[in-house]
C-alpha cells in the first residue's frame, strides 16, 4: 500500500471514530489504528499522521509518554466526505474488515523511541506586525496551548453544542494561522478575542498571547 492510500485509510479511521462520539472534536491514538491494521512499523504510520497534519487535515498531540493521538478537523473531515484521491475510502466502505482487524498483541514498536518523530511547530514562525511586515517570533511550541483550549472547551458544561462547535472551530483556525510561516494577525486577535470571552478558557488565551504579541 502506498503512503498516501496509508493516510486516506488512517483518516477515514478516524473519520469514523469521531463519528461515534457526540461530537467529533475528540484525539484517538494513532497505536490504535496500527494495531486494527496490523502495523509492525511505527515509523511508517507516524510517518503518514505527520504528512496528514502538513497537509493541514489533522492535528496531533502527543502525551509524557510519548503516544501520539490525532484529530481529524473539518478539512479532513471533508476530504473523506468526498471519497479522498486513492480510491482506498471506497474500497475500505465497502468492506473494512478487509483493512482493519482486531489484533491481540501490542506492535512492540509502541516502546521505541520512533514515536519521538512527532514534531508539533515548526522551528521558527513568523508573526505580522502592525505595519503587515513580517518579523520573526520566538520558536516556542504552541500547539499545547491550542489543545489545552480544545479540551477546556470540551470539558464546559456552561456552553451548548452549537456554541461549542464555534468555539472549536476557531481554536482550529487559530492553530492553522498560529502554523503558518506568515500570519494573518487580525484574524488571530479576533479568534483570540472570541475565545478569552469564555471564562473557562480565558486565562489560557491570556498565556497564549503572551507568546504571539
Amino acid at each position: 500500500m502506498s503512503r498516501q492510500e496509508w493516510e486516506d485509510l488512517l483518516l477515514v479511521y478516524l473519520y469514523d471514530k469521531a463519528e461515534a462520539e457526540a461530537h467529533g472534536f475528540f484525539f484517538f491514538p494513532i497505536t490504535e489504528f496500527a494495531t486494527l491494521a496490523g502495523i509492525t512499523h511505527g515509523a511508517e504510520i507516524l510517518a503518514a499522521a505527520r504528512s496528514l497534519e502538513d497537509r493541514g487535515l489533522v492535528m496531533l498531540s502527543q502525551d509524557l509518554l510519548g503516544q501520539v493521538s490525532a484529530l481529524i478537523n473539518l478539512e479532513g473531515g471533508s476530504y473523506v466526505e468526498k471519497g479522498g484521491e486513492t480510491g482506498i475510502i471506497a474500497k475500505y466502505r465497502e468492506n473494512p474488515r478487509a483493512f482493519l482487524k482486531e489484533e491481540d498483541a501490542t506492535p512492540e514498536w509502541l516502546r521505541e523511541p520512533e514515536a519521538d518523530i512527532v514534531q508539533f511547530s515548526p522551528d521558527t514562525m513568523i508573526a505580522g506586525g502592525p505595519a503587515g511586515k513580517p518579523e520573526e517570533a520566538p520558536a516556542t511550541d504552541l500547539k499545547p496551548y491550542i489543545i489545552r483550549i480544545i479540551n477546556a472547551i470540551l470539558d464546559d458544561t456552561a456552553i451548548d453544542d452549537v456554541m461549542r462547535a464555534d468555539l472549536l472551530r476557531d481554536a482550529e483556525t487559530l492553530n492553522i494561522q498560529l502554523s503558518k510561516t506568515t500570519r494573518n494577525q487580525a484574524v488571530i486577535n479576533l479568534l483570540m478575542t472570541e475565545l478569552a470571552s469564555i471564562p473557562s478558557i480565558s486565562y489560557l488565551t491570556a498565556e497564549l498571547s503572551s507568546f504571539i504579541q
